[in-house]
């Protein structure tokens, strides 16, 4: 058996939340018993998910944690269980000594640029008891280094995705009587928080429209962020062809980004919080949807440069909108790139491809 300790997890939504359900799912289908222990996140969570098991925890963070590590070692003193991932240095900050090899996730924001002393030790401590630590990216590894006085044991995995659905009839035909025809369609998919970018691409909207009369930017998703990027398309001239989708269910999910043409996230650093990898960038990949992301964090591992998409500064205003206006002037070459991204969302970036990988470390 192998277990899965996470505090991210679904019916959580969220880009952790996935992976974590991605790992579990190939793990499973790799032929290995699976059991999920989670953190709760409301009623109703007890069911098992799929083909394997899952244990939601709920109460005071600080009780449900060590609830949840009393759990794990009590599966491993049972025996059978051949080794456990970590979704974070805090899932694994009560599992030393497990006696079965321990493999930790690294995103990028558990990372704070200054901690603290005693948070720099405790995630040293934490990380002291992985036999493995997984970056999902290389920005990511870059952050990790300096809390590990092994540094073989840490390795880089990018975040794979599993396929995705096809886009519905009926979920196009909803979503064409919001497009109207208007094109191109700029896709945002995110939660709705600073350091995505969004307010940038809204700026970015008054040239991009003396260039694209007919553009659209769709911003799906939901967060605290949005009532301000509400009044900042109103402020720009430009409310008229943004459209807040808020959160979307996943066959409108697939939909949008059957129908965009560029998916734009610029993401940029905002105090302690940057993107360490950015698996929806993937995902708009999978339909031939190459992106607009930035190069501060972990984008440059999930956007390729001038073949998948652009990085640019996103906290250059100027730079954004002349990177997004370069990938709109020249729709030929952002087919081509289009195409690139379909291939390595369909080929290597998906988790059939990537699972044997997990699995190596943690073994």
């Amino acid at each position: 058996m192998i277990l899965i300790s996470t505090q991210c997890f679904p019916p959580r939504r969220g880009g952790i939340e996935n992976l974590m359900a991605g790992l579990a799912d190939n793990i499973g289908r790799a032929g290995n018993e699976v059991r999920v222990l989670a953190d709760r996140v409301g009623g109703g969570e007890d069911a098992a998910a799929g083909a394997y098991e899952v244990r939601f925890f709920g109460g005071w963070k600080l009780w449900r944690r060590r609830r949840k590590a009393s759990a794990v070692r009590s599966a491993v003193r049972a025996g059978g269980v051949e080794g456990v991932f970590a979704d974070s240095w805090k899932s694994a900050e009560l599992l030393a000594g497990l006696k079965v090899p321990l493999a930790v996730l690294a995103h990028g924001m558990e990372f704070p640029a200054h901690p603290s002393d005693a948070k720099r030790a405790r995630i040293r401590k934490a990380l002291a008891a992985a036999d493995s630590v997984i970056a999902n990216s290389a920005y990511t590894a870059g952050l990790v280094r300096p809390y590990l006085e092994d540094e073989s044991r840490l390795i880089v995995i990018n975040p794979p995705i599993d396929a995705q659905p096809e886009a519905q009839p009926q979920a196009l035909s909803a979503l064409d009587k919001v497009i109207a025809g208007r094109e191109p369609l700029l896709l945002t998919l995110a939660r709705l928080e600073p350091r995505k970018g969004v307010d940038a691409v809204i700026r970015a909207l008054p040239e991009v429209r003396r260039h694209h009369p007919q553009v659209l930017y769709v911003v799906a998703g939901k967060g605290s962020d949005r009532p301000r990027l509400e009044a900042l398309a109103a402020a720009e001239g430009v409310a008229d062809c943004v459209h807040f989708a808020g959160a979307v269910s996943d066959a409108e999910k697939a939909a949008w980004f059957s129908r965009a043409d560029l998916f734009v996230m610029p993401a940029r650093r905002e105090g302690d919080s940057v993107e360490g990898f950015g698996i929806v960038y993937r995902e708009a990949n999978w339909y031939g949807v190459p992106a607009l992301a930035g190069r501060e964090g972990g984008a440059a591992d999930a956007v390729i440069e001038g073949e998948t998409g652009l990085l640019c500064d996103a906290a250059d205003q100027a730079d954004v909108t002349a990177h997004l206006l370069s990938l709109l002037d020249d729709p030929g070459r952002l087919r081509r790139m289009g195409e690139n991204a379909a291939a390595l969302a369909r080929g290597e970036g998906q988790w059939r491809n990537a699972v044997e990988q997990f699995l190596g470390a943690l073994r």
